[in-house]
């Protein structure tokens, strides 16, 4: 049975299991349970024991810290303890059936909220992935177990098509504001989120890279941009206007201060395309013409997209795999879009 007691201002763990006694030392408490679990379960019976309820354990010691929103936190936790572990928790990770798992899921898509039955089946399908890094397990059944659900209603992303662009990069080109027009010719040129834009400071730009640090990223881990030619130049006719703020899109009226996110918004409205384009929706038309042109792996531009990878070592692998072809793929975007603004109206 273990026990914890504090230890200086961290955690000591103890367990004792058929007469060893273990003890290690961790930052929080629940670190030093998903240890104590963990440990428990390979001295008892080696790791093909663990259950259910210990796998979720552990991972929500790792997956909770990375969420920066206590919210988000609140929600993926209450979500496996509420629907996840009352089912599965005693049962050992190797002897779960499928049908098992689909029950969980139904049950909870039955209730009406098939959205959360949809995020609960990822959240499973996690909870297995990190028991098969851990090497408690080297198969699992949880993989794709969105299929058996209602599908949810997709949100629309205002976006026009690729066929629109020329129009939209040059009315963009023809925005007043300078700063502003900088702005939004940096999110079609990145296809970053705006939130991580409009926080850009120069001190992120190194030679060829604009490096975003993980506090303003969806996921807390920093990000990088390759900056193409056209890039540098938007960057380069920026700076006399704001260098002496910190941020590259510095407020005219407080230039200690960033642009808020709904100016690029409202530019965009006053261009006309109020309904029809959001700063969003350039990474979705990136997207589009970056998957349609088959000239880039798939893995880069989702790398580059930032989008969520589920294992954190693999991710590092990836950004670092990936980032030469993504190099050449920003550069051959912003030669697109330069050679879509300058062709002819339709």
């Amino acid at each position: 049975m273990a026990s914890y007691v504090r230890h200086g201002e961290g955690w000591r763990a103890h367990i004792y299991v058929r007469g060893t006694r273990e003890s290690k030392t961790f930052r929080r408490r629940r670190e030093a349970e998903a240890w104590a679990v963990r440990r428990e379960a390979e001295l008892a019976g080696g790791a093909s024991a663990i259950t259910f309820g210990q796998a979720a354990e552990r991972w929500l010691a790792w997956k909770l810290p990375q969420l920066t929103n206590a919210e988000n936190q609140r929600g993926v936790e209450q979500s496996i303890r509420d629907y996840a572990l009352p089912a599965l928790a005693g049962l050992r990770l190797s002897e779960i059936k499928r049908r098992e798992l689909v029950k969980v899921v139904k049950d909870v898509a039955e209730r009406g909220t098939v959205e959360t039955a949809h995020r609960l089946g990822q959240r499973i399908r996690s909870i297995f992935d990190h028991a098969v890094d851990h090497g408690d397990i080297d198969a699992h059944p949880a993989s794709g177990l969105s299929r058996v659900l209602p599908v949810t209603e997709t949100k629309h992303i205002a976006a026009v098509s690729a066929d629109e662009l020329p129009k939209l990069m040059r009315d963009v080109s023809g925005y007043p504001e300078p700063v502003t027009r900088g702005g939004l010719l940096l999110l079609a040129h990145t296809f970053v989120r705006t939130s991580e834009l409009i926080g850009a400071r120069w001190s992120e730009f190194q030679k060829d890279v604009w490096i975003i640090p993980e506090e303003r990223m969806k996921r807390p881990l920093p990000h990088v941009v390759p900056i193409s030619s056209q890039t540098q130049v938007i960057l380069d006719s920026l700076r006399p206007m704001t260098d002496e703020s910190p941020y590259v899109l510095a407020s005219p009226m407080q230039p200690q201060a960033s642009i808020s996110k709904n100016t690029l918004l409202f530019a965009l409205y006053r261009l006309g395309y109020r309904g029809r384009m959001t700063g969003h929706g350039f990474r979705s038309v990136a997207s589009s013409v970056l998957n349609e042109s088959g000239k880039w792996a798939p893995d880069a531009i989702e790398r580059q997209l930032a989008h969520k990878e589920t294992d954190r070592v693999r991710e590092s692998y990836h950004r670092a795999q990936y980032l030469d072809e993504r190099r050449r793929m920003m550069q051959w975007w912003s030669d697109y879009l330069a050679a879509s603004a300058s062709s002819t109206a339709r």
